[in-house]
């Protein structure tokens, strides 16, 4: 398959208005400009887009006043000016008929200056970087985990090294210089490669803070505009009540594996063992995280973990607890290995034996290529188990 060709994209375009939120270089602006190709297409990147929208936020409604009901409004990058969304409620309340899209890649600024006006009216959608049904066969699941999925380093591979280091290079300028986040970009700079070697490890603030040098409250803050700005997210620890050292702290996700890596300042070398399974696992979180959001389901997803004992990667919640029943979930172990090891399972048999009203099934995701059925608990490759995610039959055990 020619990686140079355009991909197919799984998100389907919603029939009110909605705010598309995602990274930087998800490919929202291409998205929305191939799903509604006759819509009004404003881009708030454009400089005098900017400037007059800054200067008369009710030209918008000058511009808009000659579509006829139905139509579509696109605003790209609407965190520029999220003054425009006091413009784009009144036109809707108007009852002139008119739908928008709005994109925009920070929750922050968002949140912080209005899209509040819009709830209610809007739906909210999501942007990832491509999924396994998109990027497979033009990306193998090896290359994901190593280069990440960005639609720009799986479509140009021959420049992915410098493609990710200019992603992370662009992210400091544009959204943390550019927006005055902090004062003191180096201090940041340290803490986000740090974030790019701890990658899908368990976050402990006070650590991560005595292996930069930056103060405690500071490294919290900035891990919260990693998750602000959208390229970071926590994975909360559950507790099961089966142990007495059950962990507290949550695991850490970047968006992108090769954000990651180039976040960690691996692009020369080859990053070694441990660092690949980290990211494996980061990979498998991308792909949970993007369908529960895609699905619209958002159905929370945990670890769960015993200092010094054992841990399990993902807990999916398949049913909330209920007054008369307990929640149900899913366990997930994920191993970066080709060939099944019995050790892999004692984990999920532990919660399996000792949570069997909640823990209803278990799942180890392997890179190996058989899928065997072992003590109750499925060994599944990562294709095999990713097919399955996608296709909603994770729920159904099939030997």
């Amino acid at each position: 398959m020619d990686r140079r060709a355009p991909i197919e994209r799984i998100n389907r375009l919603p029939e009110k208005s909605f705010v598309l939120l995602g990274p930087r270089g998800t490919g929202k602006s291409t998205w929305l400009r191939a799903v509604l190709p006759e819509a009004l297409f404003i881009d708030l990147l454009d400089s005098a887009r900017y400037l007059q929208f800054s200067r008369s936020p009710s030209d918008l409604l000058d511009l808009v006043a000659p579509l006829p009901p139905g139509s579509w409004v696109v605003i790209d990058e609407i965190q520029r000016l999220p003054m425009l969304l006091n413009e784009v409620h009144r036109i809707y309340e108007s009852g002139r008929g008119i739908h928008f899209a709005l994109s925009g890649s920070s929750a922050r600024k968002l949140r912080r200056e209005g899209a509040n006006l819009l709830a209610g009216r809007a739906l909210q959608e999501w942007m990832f970087p491509f999924l396994y049904p998109e990027y497979a066969p033009a990306w193998t699941i090896a290359e994901a985990c190593e280069w990440g999925t960005l639609p720009l380093v799986v479509s140009d591979p021959q420049h992915r090294a410098r493609t990710l280091a200019a992603y992370v290079e662009m992210y400091i300028r544009e959204e943390i210089r550019a927006e005055a986040l902090v004062r003191n970009l180096d201090p940041f700079v340290r803490v986000l490669q740090i974030a790019g070697l701890y990658n899908a490890q368990i976050l402990n603030i006070e650590n991560l803070a005595r292996e930069s040098g930056v103060k405690r409250s500071t490294v919290e803050r900035y891990f919260q505009i990693l998750e602000d700005t959208l390229l970071a997210t926590r994975v909360p620890a559950i507790k099961l009540g089966i142990r007495t050292r059950e962990t507290v702290h949550p695991k850490f996700f970047l968006f992108d594996t090769g954000v990651a890596r180039a976040a960690a300042g691996l692009m020369v070398d080859s990053p070694d063992q441990v660092w690949k399974g980290f990211a494996f696992e980061a990979l498998i979180h991308h792909e949970l995280r993007a369908h529960e959001a895609l699905s619209n389901r958002n159905r929370p997803l945990f670890h769960y973990a015993v200092s010094g004992s054992f841990d399990v990667d993902f807990l999916l919640q398949t049913r909330p607890k209920t007054l008369s029943a307990p929640r149900e979930l899913i366990a997930i172990e994920v191993k970066s290995g080709e060939r099944f090891k019995p050790a892999w399972t004692s984990g999920l048999k532990t919660l399996l034996e000792e949570c069997p009203e909640s823990v209803r099934r278990g799942i180890v995701v392997y890179q190996g290529t058989d899928h065997l059925f072992i003590d109750g608990i499925d060994i599944l490759p990562a294709a095999m188990f990713l097919e399955r995610l996608h296709a909603d039959r994770l729920l159904v055990a099939e030997e």
